[in-house]
């Protein structure tokens, strides 16, 4: 319950006036009754009546106070004048300025108190403010942190665990349609990158169809003039609300995905309207980049078969295009070698037969075994991985037939760090 007594600022106007006029009022009409000899209290050591306008000071401040004091000496001027007083009654011009004096004082000191009071009333709303803001943002991120942990816990966010996962899947449907892998496509991105609202839509011709194949959460209808959806399809590639590029106005959704491979054709588009705020970060994007370009491909090529022969050099092609999209626009390190063998023999046949079997699950081989050269796409593998797997290769060879690389005449004759040009990718797949 508040209290007016103890909250003045709070008490209405009138309400204060009415307080000022009763506690004069009473000041000037009680001394009258009860001393009506002498009104004035000159000849009792203390002037009782100041206390009406003292309390109305104490209470109001200086200009009420002031006021208050003034009514009362002018009062009992006036009851002096009219006869109403005792005629022997006693004005003490010196005692009533002291007392002008002493309300004064009273006032001012009450006025000053309210403004600190006040100053101090603003610095605790603030500091309460931001002290509720501050304890509302640790327990979100202390929130979020956890769910992070959770999550992590039992799932590492890996590049290439991903797109294991995606030629798994993509790999294991009888029909590489659209509309047959659409649900097995959207649990990727679910899994992978903390989608809660999304949708899969077919493009045709750079157009959404409205019905979507696969959704998570309860999606509102595709807007095709968002400015996400534009940018998408303007840039060929991801793109999310923290991009420059989809800030020419308000979007409807986070993150616009496009499932596109090698060549830029565009099969489909996932809109996401929702996504956990901790997952709107690069290393995610770039994961959901990267693996909706390979179920593009995946969704294009029947081919899966990681060891390829000289007939499926095409696709091979395409593998290595992709790679090379990759590093260069996400900085993804990969690397491309070629090894022959000069001397065709039992061993080398022996050597070329372990890199197939010790292939690791993302690398793609093609193979020409007339020849015995060896084409190795590896991606996501950096110097110090590459570096690793030919020393791999040349201890393999000495523990299993006591010669090294270099003694079966078996070469490194290419080893290139991607991004190449298009005519080093053409010269090297050919295998000459």
């Amino acid at each position: 319950m508040k209290t007016h007594f103890l909250r003045p600022r709070e008490v209405p106007e009138l309400q204060i006036w009415a307080e000022v006029f009763i506690f004069t009022a009473l000041a000037l009409g009680l001394p009258v009754l009860f001393n009506a000899e002498d009104p004035f209290w000159t000849q009792g050591g203390f002037s009782w009546p100041v206390l009406g306008p003292l309390l109305v000071a104490l209470r109001y401040g200086f200009s009420k106070g002031f006021i208050s004091i003034l009514v009362l000496l002018v009062g009992q001027l006036l009851l002096l004048q009219a006869n109403v007083l005792a005629s022997q009654s006693e004005f003490n011009i010196n005692a009533m300025i002291g007392y002008i004096i002493v309300i004064m004082i009273t006032g001012e000191f009450r006025d000053v108190w309210e403004r600190t009071n006040q100053q101090q009333s603003i610095q605790l709303e603030y500091v309460s403010d931001r002290l509720e803001t501050f304890t509302r943002q640790y327990h979100l991120i202390s929130s979020s942190h956890d769910r992070i942990e959770q999550m992590l816990a039992g799932h590492t966010l890996s590049l290439r665990e991903s797109l294991q996962a995606v030629r798994t899947s993509i790999g294991k449907l009888k029909e590489r349609r659209l509309d047959s892998a659409a649900d097995v496509i959207i649990n990727l991105f679910l899994e992978y990158g903390a989608l809660e609202k999304a949708g899969l839509y077919k493009v045709e011709k750079n157009k959404i169809l409205e019905s979507p194949l696969a959704v998570i959460g309860k999606m509102n209808p595709p807007v095709t003039s968002d400015p996400l959806v534009i940018a998408m399809f303007e840039e060929k590639e991801l793109v999310s609300v923290k991009d420059s590029k989809a800030s020419l106005g308000i979007s409807n959704y986070h993150i616009a995905i496009p499932l596109i491979d090698v060549n830029d054709n565009i099969y489909a588009a996932i809109l996401v309207e929702k996504i956990q705020f901790f997952a709107l970060k690069d290393n995610t994007l770039t994961l959901l980049a990267v693996m909706a370009g390979h179920i593009g491909d995946l969704l294009r090529h029947e081919i899966t078969n990681p060891v390829m022969n000289i007939e499926e050099t095409p696709y091979f092609t395409q593998q290595v295009k992709r790679a090379n999209k990759e590093a260069k626009r996400y900085n993804i390190a990969s690397h491309l070698l070629k090894i022959k063998a000069n001397k065709i023999s039992e061993e080398s046949r022996q050597l070329m037969d372990y890199l197939t079997e010790a292939r690791r699950g993302l690398d793609v081989y093609l193979y020409d075994n007339e020849k015995q050269t060896l084409l190795l796409l590896m991606p996501m593998t950096d110097e110090l991985e590459k570096s690793g797997f030919i020393a791999r290769v040349d201890s393999w060879s000495k523990e299993r037939t006591g010669k090294n690389l270099a003694e079966l005449e078996i070469i490194i004759e290419q080893q290139m760090a991607l991004p190449i040009s298009n005519d080093n990718i053409k010269r090297l797949v050919a295998l000459s």
